[in-house]
Protein backbone atom coordinates (compact mmCIF):
# COMPACT_ATOMS: atom_id res chain seq x y z
CA UNK A 1 0.00 0.00 0.00
CA UNK A 2 1.34 3.62 -1.00
CA UNK A 3 1.98 5.70 2.13
CA UNK A 4 2.60 9.37 2.81
CA UNK A 5 5.19 11.49 3.89
CA UNK A 6 4.29 15.26 4.88
CA UNK A 7 4.44 17.65 2.67
CA UNK A 8 1.06 20.13 2.86
CA UNK A 9 -1.27 18.12 4.58
CA UNK A 10 -4.74 19.10 5.47
CA UNK A 11 -6.85 17.15 8.11
CA UNK A 12 -10.22 17.48 9.33
CA UNK A 13 -10.57 15.30 12.83
CA UNK A 14 -14.07 14.03 12.68
CA UNK A 15 -14.14 12.47 16.52
CA UNK A 16 -11.40 13.26 19.29
CA UNK A 17 -11.73 11.61 22.65
CA UNK A 18 -11.30 9.60 25.79
CA UNK A 19 -13.06 6.25 25.84
CA UNK A 20 -13.18 5.01 29.45
CA UNK A 21 -13.93 1.26 29.15
CA UNK A 22 -15.04 -1.16 32.22
CA UNK A 23 -13.80 -5.08 32.23
CA UNK A 24 -15.68 -7.11 29.77
CA UNK A 25 -15.57 -4.31 27.34
CA UNK A 26 -15.34 -5.27 23.29
CA UNK A 27 -16.15 -3.28 20.19
CA UNK A 28 -14.84 -3.26 16.77
CA UNK A 29 -13.79 -0.17 14.52
CA UNK A 30 -16.71 1.12 13.33
CA UNK A 31 -15.83 3.68 10.92
CA UNK A 32 -13.18 2.58 8.77
CA UNK A 33 -12.82 5.49 6.53
CA UNK A 34 -10.55 7.53 8.01
CA UNK A 35 -7.46 7.87 9.69
CA UNK A 36 -7.16 6.70 13.20
CA UNK A 37 -4.90 7.20 16.27
CA UNK A 38 -5.63 5.04 19.38
CA UNK A 39 -3.54 5.64 22.90
CA UNK A 40 -3.11 3.30 25.43
CA UNK A 41 -3.20 5.32 28.48
CA UNK A 42 -4.34 2.36 30.85
CA UNK A 43 -4.67 -0.65 30.85
CA UNK A 44 -4.64 -3.60 28.43
CA UNK A 45 -6.71 -4.68 25.58
CA UNK A 46 -6.56 -7.85 22.83
CA UNK A 47 -6.22 -5.84 19.22
CA UNK A 48 -7.19 -8.00 16.07
CA UNK A 49 -6.73 -6.51 12.26
CA UNK A 50 -5.14 -7.55 9.42
CA UNK A 51 -2.03 -6.94 10.52
CA UNK A 52 -2.16 -9.27 13.07
CA UNK A 53 -3.18 -10.74 16.74
CA UNK A 54 -1.98 -9.15 19.73
CA UNK A 55 -2.00 -7.77 23.10
CA UNK A 56 -1.64 -4.06 23.64
CA UNK A 57 -0.99 -2.57 26.65
CA UNK A 58 -0.20 1.58 28.43
CA UNK A 59 1.81 3.40 26.60
CA UNK A 60 1.37 1.71 23.21
CA UNK A 61 0.13 4.17 20.36
CA UNK A 62 -1.78 2.02 17.75
CA UNK A 63 -2.44 3.81 13.94
CA UNK A 64 -4.60 2.37 11.86
CA UNK A 65 -4.84 3.72 8.10
CA UNK A 66 -8.91 4.13 6.36
CA UNK A 67 -9.65 0.51 5.16
CA UNK A 68 -8.06 -1.52 8.25
CA UNK A 69 -11.18 -3.50 10.46
CA UNK A 70 -10.50 -3.82 13.99
CA UNK A 71 -11.69 -5.81 16.86
CA UNK A 72 -11.39 -4.31 20.29
CA UNK A 73 -11.21 -5.66 23.62
CA UNK A 74 -10.21 -5.26 27.36
CA UNK A 75 -8.06 -7.64 28.81
CA UNK A 76 -8.08 -8.96 32.68
CA UNK A 77 -11.53 -7.88 33.37
CA UNK A 78 -9.40 -4.54 33.61
CA UNK A 79 -10.43 -1.35 32.59
CA UNK A 80 -9.26 0.00 29.37
CA UNK A 81 -8.64 3.58 28.82
CA UNK A 82 -7.77 5.09 25.72
CA UNK A 83 -7.51 8.27 24.02
CA UNK A 84 -9.05 8.52 19.91
CA UNK A 85 -8.07 11.45 17.19
CA UNK A 86 -10.41 9.98 14.32
CA UNK A 87 -10.12 12.24 10.84
CA UNK A 88 -9.56 12.63 7.26
CA UNK A 89 -6.38 13.27 5.28
CA UNK A 90 -5.59 15.18 1.96
CA UNK A 91 -2.82 16.45 0.31
CA UNK A 92 -3.12 20.00 -0.67
CA UNK A 93 0.61 20.67 -2.06
CA UNK A 94 0.41 23.09 -4.97
CA UNK A 95 2.23 23.10 -8.47
CA UNK A 96 2.91 25.91 -10.58
CA UNK A 97 1.78 28.54 -8.45
CA UNK A 98 -1.92 26.58 -8.39
CA UNK A 99 -4.28 24.88 -6.02
CA UNK A 100 -5.35 21.75 -7.00
CA UNK A 101 -7.99 19.47 -6.29
CA UNK A 102 -7.05 18.17 -2.71
CA UNK A 103 -5.66 14.58 -3.12
CA UNK A 104 -6.62 11.46 -0.71
CA UNK A 105 -3.80 10.50 1.48
CA UNK A 106 -4.45 6.81 1.69
CA UNK A 107 -1.49 6.11 4.53
CA UNK A 108 0.71 8.00 6.21
CA UNK A 109 4.30 6.45 6.80
CA UNK A 110 3.87 5.67 10.46
CA UNK A 111 3.92 2.25 12.63
CA UNK A 112 1.00 0.57 13.29
CA UNK A 113 2.24 0.17 16.50
CA UNK A 114 4.89 1.76 18.44
CA UNK A 115 5.56 1.84 22.70
CA UNK A 116 6.32 4.20 24.74
CA UNK A 117 7.88 5.59 28.22
CA UNK A 118 9.17 7.65 30.62
CA UNK A 119 9.32 11.17 29.31
CA UNK A 120 8.69 10.43 25.78
CA UNK A 121 5.45 8.56 26.97
CA UNK A 122 4.05 11.79 29.06
CA UNK A 123 4.59 14.24 26.33
CA UNK A 124 2.66 12.49 23.73
CA UNK A 125 0.00 12.33 26.02
CA UNK A 126 0.33 16.17 26.64
CA UNK A 127 -0.13 15.84 22.63
CA UNK A 128 -2.46 13.70 22.11
CA UNK A 129 -5.19 15.55 25.32
CA UNK A 130 -4.37 18.56 23.65
CA UNK A 131 -6.06 17.83 20.50
CA UNK A 132 -9.31 16.30 22.24
CA UNK A 133 -9.55 19.28 24.69
CA UNK A 134 -9.09 21.79 21.86
CA UNK A 135 -11.54 19.85 19.19
CA UNK A 136 -15.34 20.98 19.65
CA UNK A 137 -17.84 19.30 17.02
CA UNK A 138 -19.47 22.50 15.10
CA UNK A 139 -17.49 25.39 16.32
CA UNK A 140 -15.26 26.27 13.74
CA UNK A 141 -12.25 28.32 15.70
CA UNK A 142 -11.86 25.02 18.02
CA UNK A 143 -11.74 22.71 15.10
CA UNK A 144 -8.98 24.74 13.23
CA UNK A 145 -7.21 25.14 16.75
CA UNK A 146 -7.56 20.92 17.19
CA UNK A 147 -6.03 20.34 13.41
CA UNK A 148 -3.08 22.27 14.18
CA UNK A 149 -2.65 20.45 16.86
CA UNK A 150 -2.86 17.68 15.18
CA UNK A 151 -0.82 18.59 12.29
CA UNK A 152 2.32 19.52 14.92
CA UNK A 153 1.84 16.40 15.80
CA UNK A 154 1.74 14.48 12.58
CA UNK A 155 4.96 16.07 11.87
CA UNK A 156 6.78 15.08 14.77
CA UNK A 157 5.91 11.54 14.64
CA UNK A 158 7.27 11.34 10.78
CA UNK A 159 10.38 13.58 11.41
CA UNK A 160 11.42 12.29 14.94
CA UNK A 161 8.90 9.24 15.97
CA UNK A 162 8.23 11.06 19.12
CA UNK A 163 6.64 14.71 20.07
CA UNK A 164 9.81 16.69 20.44
CA UNK A 165 10.09 19.99 22.41
CA UNK A 166 13.45 19.81 23.23
CA UNK A 167 16.13 21.98 21.68
CA UNK A 168 16.63 20.03 18.64
CA UNK A 169 13.33 20.60 17.51
CA UNK A 170 13.15 24.44 18.58
CA UNK A 171 16.75 25.07 16.54
CA UNK A 172 15.27 23.19 13.84
CA UNK A 173 12.45 25.69 14.09
CA UNK A 174 14.69 28.98 14.81
CA UNK A 175 16.87 28.35 11.79
CA UNK A 176 13.80 27.93 9.41
CA UNK A 177 12.40 31.35 10.80
CA UNK A 178 15.40 33.01 9.97
CA UNK A 179 15.62 31.70 6.21
CA UNK A 180 11.69 32.87 5.70
CA UNK A 181 12.74 36.19 7.21
CA UNK A 182 15.90 36.53 4.91
CA UNK A 183 15.36 34.83 2.23
CA UNK A 184 16.09 38.11 0.13
CA UNK A 185 19.98 38.46 1.53
CA UNK A 186 22.89 36.67 0.55
CA UNK A 187 22.41 34.44 3.61
CA UNK A 188 25.01 31.13 3.84
CA UNK A 189 24.70 28.05 5.79
CA UNK A 190 27.96 29.14 7.48
CA UNK A 191 26.09 32.22 8.56
CA UNK A 192 22.94 30.99 9.55
CA UNK A 193 25.26 28.70 11.68
CA UNK A 194 26.55 31.19 13.47
CA UNK A 195 23.83 32.79 14.14
CA UNK A 196 22.25 29.83 15.88
CA UNK A 197 25.90 29.38 17.53
CA UNK A 198 26.14 25.49 16.23
CA UNK A 199 28.58 24.17 13.63
CA UNK A 200 27.37 23.70 9.63
CA UNK A 201 27.70 20.06 10.06
CA UNK A 202 24.98 19.82 13.00
CA UNK A 203 22.97 22.31 11.48
CA UNK A 204 22.62 20.59 7.89
CA UNK A 205 21.98 17.29 10.04
CA UNK A 206 18.91 19.15 12.39
CA UNK A 207 17.34 20.20 8.53
CA UNK A 208 18.06 17.04 6.89
CA UNK A 209 16.28 15.03 9.63
CA UNK A 210 13.14 17.42 10.57
CA UNK A 211 12.67 19.08 7.12
CA UNK A 212 14.64 16.24 3.99
CA UNK A 213 16.75 18.94 2.64
CA UNK A 214 19.69 20.75 3.74
CA UNK A 215 19.46 24.29 4.61
CA UNK A 216 21.14 25.62 1.56
CA UNK A 217 17.93 23.59 -0.36
CA UNK A 218 15.48 25.01 1.85
CA UNK A 219 16.71 28.29 1.71
CA UNK A 220 16.37 27.78 -2.81
CA UNK A 221 12.70 26.57 -2.22
CA UNK A 222 11.77 29.52 -0.33
CA UNK A 223 13.00 31.61 -2.95
CA UNK A 224 11.29 29.50 -5.60
CA UNK A 225 7.80 30.05 -4.09
CA UNK A 226 8.32 33.55 -3.37
CA UNK A 227 9.75 34.24 -6.65
CA UNK A 228 6.36 31.94 -8.13
CA UNK A 229 4.04 34.44 -6.28
CA UNK A 230 5.63 37.65 -7.63
CA UNK A 231 5.02 36.58 -11.43
CA UNK A 232 1.69 35.27 -10.98
CA UNK A 233 0.71 38.35 -8.67
CA UNK A 234 2.58 41.02 -9.63
CA UNK A 235 3.93 42.89 -12.56
CA UNK A 236 7.68 43.26 -11.49
CA UNK A 237 10.60 42.88 -13.84
CA UNK A 238 12.10 39.97 -13.36
CA UNK A 239 15.34 42.01 -12.81
CA UNK A 240 13.33 43.56 -9.80
CA UNK A 241 11.81 40.00 -8.57
CA UNK A 242 16.12 38.94 -8.32
CA UNK A 243 16.76 41.60 -6.33
CA UNK A 244 13.22 40.80 -3.96
CA UNK A 245 14.52 36.89 -4.06
CA UNK A 246 18.00 37.28 -3.12
CA UNK A 247 19.01 36.23 -6.77
CA UNK A 248 22.14 37.46 -7.29
CA UNK A 249 21.27 38.94 -11.14
CA UNK A 250 18.63 38.33 -13.36
CA UNK A 251 20.73 35.87 -15.54
CA UNK A 252 21.26 33.86 -12.10
CA UNK A 253 17.19 33.68 -11.51
CA UNK A 254 16.11 32.50 -14.87
CA UNK A 255 18.65 29.96 -15.10
CA UNK A 256 17.81 28.52 -11.29
CA UNK A 257 14.04 29.00 -11.79
CA UNK A 258 14.04 26.69 -15.52
CA UNK A 259 16.20 24.44 -13.98
CA UNK A 260 13.79 23.81 -11.04
CA UNK A 261 10.21 24.61 -13.07
CA UNK A 262 10.71 23.53 -16.69
CA UNK A 263 10.02 26.34 -17.67
CA UNK A 264 11.65 30.37 -17.59
CA UNK A 265 10.28 33.09 -15.56
CA UNK A 266 9.13 34.49 -18.59
CA UNK A 267 7.13 31.56 -20.22
CA UNK A 268 5.77 30.76 -16.38
CA UNK A 269 4.24 34.21 -16.41
CA UNK A 270 2.85 33.88 -19.42
CA UNK A 271 1.30 30.66 -19.39
CA UNK A 272 -0.55 31.79 -16.08
CA UNK A 273 -1.82 34.68 -18.10
CA UNK A 274 -2.94 32.98 -21.05
CA UNK A 275 -4.68 29.78 -18.34
CA UNK A 276 -6.55 32.55 -16.57
CA UNK A 277 -5.63 34.00 -12.98
CA UNK A 278 -4.83 30.83 -10.70
CA UNK A 279 -6.79 30.74 -6.96
CA UNK A 280 -4.93 32.57 -4.49
CA UNK A 281 -2.52 30.60 -2.44
CA UNK A 282 -3.65 30.84 0.94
Amino acid sequence: MDTHTLQDPAVKIRWAAYKNTSGGWSDIRRNTSVHSLYWIRAGSGRFESERGCYEAQRGELLYLEPGLSMKMAALGGRDLHMAMVLFDAAELSDADGRWPAPARIPRFDLPHRSEWDGERAIELDTAIGRIIERWTLGTPVAEREAGAALLDLLDRLHTGNAPEPGKARALFERGLTLLGQRFAEPLTTGQLAGELHVSVSHLRKLFVHHAGVTPKQMLSRLRLRQAERYLLYTDLTLHAIAGSCGYGDEFHFSRTFKKHKGLSPSAFRRRAKEDGPPDPDV
